[in-house]
């Protein structure tokens, strides 16, 4: 079934044009080190493209939440030859290391850093120097999907009489660097003659997306990773020998547990954890 202009602007403007800005924002972090919010960001781009692919192809989104591990299950049946299999470092890319990860793998590390219970760290996180061009694979992949599939890509009214009109499926496996300009704030900055902060963010070392002429500059590279606190201040205590060093971690872990809203499993962790260390230290002053 066909979906209308006023359709299709609904899905491009709540869903493509938010994405972009998700996806830019998410650079930027990752070019200033604000891995929190890469991830963050990274999930939410990913999760409204591959939303977007759904809605044009005649699917609901409806009581599908932010797992973009789940999306990208729902859209493999129909984008098939359109994914990538596995993320491997561009040709042009000049850093030292890269360990290849298959799309699936990619996902689920992505969004085990950047899920919504990890806005406040409750998981740390661990990111590496080739997430930001993995996720750049990624963009690339799926945004590129966010059209009717099997619908004819011209208007047979502009095409020879008998002559067979290919569809977008058809287009885009035959030309797997096609990318449509689909007028939102990615495009925008594409195409710009201004090269600001967000043309800048958007594109350097951008291999996926930056123009051939665009003049890329070296930026900090590393690995990262964050302890959970929760681990420091409360699992680590609880676990400890020092009869002191459990009390005062009890006293932290029954005011946590009053205090602060946890995941449900995060929240069962710990309260076996607090269990343990009272029938531990039970009669010890």
């Amino acid at each position: 079934m066909k979906i209308s202009l006023s359709e299709a602007n609904i899905i491009d403007e709540l869903y493509v044009r938010t994405a972009d800005e998700n996806y830019i924002t998410a650079r930027w972090c990752s070019i200033h080190r604000l891995h929190t919010d890469f991830a963050w960001s990274g999930v939410h781009a990913l999760e409204k493209y591959l939303k977007a692919i759904l809605l044009y192809n005649g699917e609901s989104v409806i009581g599908h939440s932010h797992d973009i591990v789940s999306l990208y299950e729902l859209i493999k049946p129909f984008v098939a030859g359109l994914l990538p299999n596995l993320l491997t470092k561009p040709p042009r890319l000049g850093i030292g290391h890269w360990f290849d990860r298959t799309a699936e793998n990619f996902l689920a590390h992505l969004y085990e850093n950047g899920n919504a219970d990890n806005r406040y760290l409750i998981y740390g996180y661990d990111t590496r120097t080739e997430d930001v061009h993995m996720l750049d694979t990624m963009v690339f992949a799926v945004r590129r999907l966010i059209c009717r599939l099997d619908d004819a890509i011209f208007n047979p009214g502009a095409m020879p009489l008998k002559s067979r009109i290919p569809t977008y499926r058809e287009m885009l496996l035959r030309n797997p660097r096609y990318q449509p300009n689909q007028f939102m704030p990615l495009d925008d900055r594409i195409h710009s003659k201004l090269d600001d902060a967000s043309r800048h963010a958007a594109l350097n070392l951008n291999f996926e997306f930056a123009p051939n002429d665009y003049l890329h500059t070296d930026v900090r590279s590393g690995d990262s990773s964050r302890t959970p606190v929760l681990r420091q201040r409360i699992l680590d205590p609880l676990s400890r020998q020092e009869v002191a060093e459990v009390h005062e971690g009890i006293k932290t872990t029954r005011w946590l547990l009053e205090n602060v809203r946890l995941p449900k499993e995060v929240r069962k962790q710990i309260q076996d954890a607090l269990k343990d260390a009272e029938r531990r230290v039970k009669g010890t002053p």
